[in-house]
């Protein structure tokens, strides 16, 4: 029996497509975000709670806007939201003045309900992602996924996932990680609880720039998962779907 360890794939140029796994690459642990990867793909149910909040305070966001921001969600894409132009101005126009901290403060509140129905709606993790890290364990690659979101939020996807039997060897929450992507503590917390000390060792990977900045900022690898309509990601790698990890 061989004593090599088990890698993922191997590292690939900027932007190309993976067609198949590779298990002689540098890997020895894969780790996946939770929206967009793991859960909700296309983000729709987070958007449409992102959507919802706004548009109590009278403030219409268009879908391309919500594309282009994907990202950590909460008070995070609530600012990126707030930093295009056009929405900022949207709301001076209806409430005469820029958005006040205490204002985004409230939004804050309003839109961590939302998320709890969100994770109703789109509990169901999916498929393609379970079956991905089903083979990634079966190939004795670690399996992990991070979220910027606390667990009092994520209640309904984390019971799915217990009655999905996913194989996951670390979850890390907000309430693990002291700050969202990009900055690098949920990686670095991955890293701790699955006992590497390399970065390098591990793969990321995310549908958003924000992941890509977190694994560059900890030396880990990035697979950018691509999604239709949204800005290019930079990454080691890109994939159109989990499969080609096959």
């Amino acid at each position: 029996m061989s004593n090599e360890t088990p890698h993922a794939f191997s590292a690939s140029s900027k932007d190309t497509l993976l067609t198949r796994t590779d298990f002689t690459g540098q890997s020895r642990a894969v780790v996946v975000s939770w929206h967009g990867v793991l859960f909700d793909r296309g983000r729709r149910a987070i958007n449409a709670a992102v959507g919802q909040t706004f548009a109590r305070w009278s403030v219409n966001i268009s879908e391309s806007a919500l594309i282009a921001t994907r990202g950590p969600t909460g008070r995070p894409h609530i600012e990126r939201l707030f930093a295009l132009p056009e929405v900022s101005e949207a709301f001076r126009a209806k409430h005469g003045h820029w958005v006040t901290s205490d204002e985004i403060d409230a939004m804050v509140a309003d839109l961590e309900e939302r998320l709890i129905d969100a994770a109703k709606e789109a509990r169901t993790p999916n498929a393609d992602a379970c079956d991905a890290l089903r083979r990634l364990h079966a190939h004795g690659i670690q399996t992990a996924v991070i979220c910027c979101t606390p667990r009092r939020l994520l209640q309904p996807q984390l019971d799915a996932l217990v009655a999905a039997e996913v194989p996951l060897d670390v979850i890390v929450t907000a309430d693990e990680a002291c700050a969202p992507v990009p900055a690098p503590w949920g990686i670095f917390e991955a890293l701790r609880q699955l006992g590497l000390e390399r970065p390098s060792d591990l793969a990321l990977i995310d549908d958003c720039e924000d992941g890509a900045r977190a694994a560059r900022n900890t030396g880990a690898r990035m697979v950018a998962l691509a999604t239709p309509g949204a800005p290019p990601i930079t990454a080691d790698a890109v994939i159109e779907r989990l499969e080609d990890l096959a």
